[in-house]
């Protein structure tokens, strides 16, 4: 210890100074993952450990060689985003890690294609500029990302914690809390995990954050002013179409489908991750986007859930404002609306499809398709936008790009899919069959 309080103090006299230590890592904007982390321990008891805001650490800590400088690493940081507008992930497992000081729990994510292809790439960029790096990341990479709920717990310790672990992981993560139960829940914890933002720590502390959609810089002060979230947000969306800034162009009429607005809902916001701000914003937004799509002689069949919460509008202030010949089909926090039905059938291009909201009271022994909402984003995997084997369609409006699509649209993905296969959203969905000229469509 002497040795090291001489080194530093020699250090100090010549003027020398230890070189920067850098980490790249992705700050988690939700208050559900950030109630998860900062009540943990009352679900799961531990007395050893530390709680960090939550994030997902994307690259590092590395160190810099001595011909490069923090402008250049800064440069090299937007190449490899270029062209990223933002990544996502969904939430696994639990998992442990073992530390320097000790083990970590944490949730695992499993990235998209994008979040996977940021990371090859900041790999690539930054492996030539870095004096050292943890193991982890040296090319090609091979990083597990996580949110770590604490971190530094003993040895003699983690056993116990670890046995508890999936009370957070079956009765939290994948159910909710439960009425009376003290557990912390991530509210929409199936719902995907968008991360808008890419920030830089410089000896240990926030540098520079990168707005991904925009491509640029934020400075410390920037990054925690909460207004900016607003713009970043914003222009997400537009870069993603998911507002629409002027009228969609078509020439005739047409029929479309879509489910649960949650208008005047803000809570909705954080159920299911959707990428706004406000309720007052969010309820702009998809108005737009509703009117931008459907013209005064369009049909559009809506599947449930127009409007919702304590504070919300009635349902004719909106229905109003939209255009359109609405059929509307009842949800389960709809009022009672005039000409409402709890079904309908509707053919397009010879196929039969059952509207309903909830997938759950689809007729038994009925085999054809189902278009439906109630699901929003939280169940993917069971009912994604468009799945060939259970012959659904997810219209709940986070997964079309929130705003009406069309059945003629959605019938011409039930002609190209095949069994067993599965989109989980609009665009994916787009990408995989839409057609291409001379190309067939199988027989439905």
């Amino acid at each position: 210890m002497r040795c090291l309080c001489s080194r530093s103090r020699r250090a100090r006299r010549s003027g020398t100074r230890r070189a920067a230590t850098y980490l790249i890592l992705a700050r988690v904007p939700d208050s559900g993952i950030a109630t998860l982390v900062s009540r943990f321990t009352e679900t799961i008891t531990a007395r050893s450990g530390e709680t960090r805001e939550p994030h997902v650490t994307l690259f590092g800590p590395f160190g810099l060689r001595g011909g490069s400088h923090d402008s250049l690493l800064l440069d090299h940081i937007r190449e490899a985003a270029c062209g990223t507008s933002a990544v996502t992930c969904t939430i696994g497992d639990p998992l442990r890690l073992k530390g320097r000081k000790g083990t970590a729990v944490a949730l695992s994510l499993i990235p998209d294609m994008k979040m996977a292809g940021l990371y090859r790439s900041i790999v690539h960029t930054l492996s030539p500029e870095m004096a050292w790096c943890t193991w982890i990341d040296r090319p090609p990479g091979s990083r597990i990302f996580h949110i770590s709920l604490r971190i530094s717990i003993s040895r003699c310790e983690i056993q116990s914690v670890w046995s508890r672990m999936p009370d957070i992981s079956h009765t939290v993560l994948k159910h909710g809390n439960g009425r009376g139960s003290p557990a912390p829940h991530a509210n929409g914890c199936g719902s995907p995990l968008t991360l808008f933002r890419m920030a830089v720590l410089r000896k240990g502390s926030l540098w520079k954050e990168l707005d991904l959609a925009r491509g640029t810089w934020l400075s410390r002060a920037e990054a925690f002013n909460p207004d900016l979230w607003i713009t970043t947000r914003r222009e997400y969306r537009i870069s993603q179409g998911l507002q629409l800034t002027g009228p969609v162009s078509r020439t005739v009429p047409g029929i479309f489908v879509i489910s649960d607005l949650h208008l005047g809902h803000a809570n909705i916001i954080r159920y299911c991750r959707r990428p706004f701000s406000s309720v007052i914003e969010m309820d702009s937004v998809l108005l737009d986007n509703w009117n931008f799509t459907v013209r005064p002689n369009d049909s559009v069949i809506y599947l449930g859930d127009l409007r919702y919460g304590r504070g919300a509008l009635p349902s004719s202030h909106f229905l109003n404002r939209m255009n359109g010949d609405i059929t509307t089909v009842i949800g389960n926090h709809d009022d009672p609306l005039p000409g409402a039905v709890s079904s309908l059938m509707v053919t397009c291009q010879d196929i039969p499809f059952l509207c309903i909201h909830d997938p759950g009271l689809v007729p038994e022994g009925y085999q054809g398709w189902v278009i439906h909402g109630h699901i929003h984003n939280n169940d993917l995997e069971r009912y994604p936008f468009i799945n060939g084997e259970r012959r659904t369609v997810n219209v709940s409006a986070e997964l079309v790009k929130y705003a009406p699509t069309s059945l003629e649209e959605i019938a011409s993905f039930v002609r190209a899919i095949r069994p067993g296969e599965k989109a989980a959203t609009l665009d994916d969905a787009r990408k995989l069959w839409s057609p291409k000229p001379g190309q067939h469509t199988h027989p439905v």
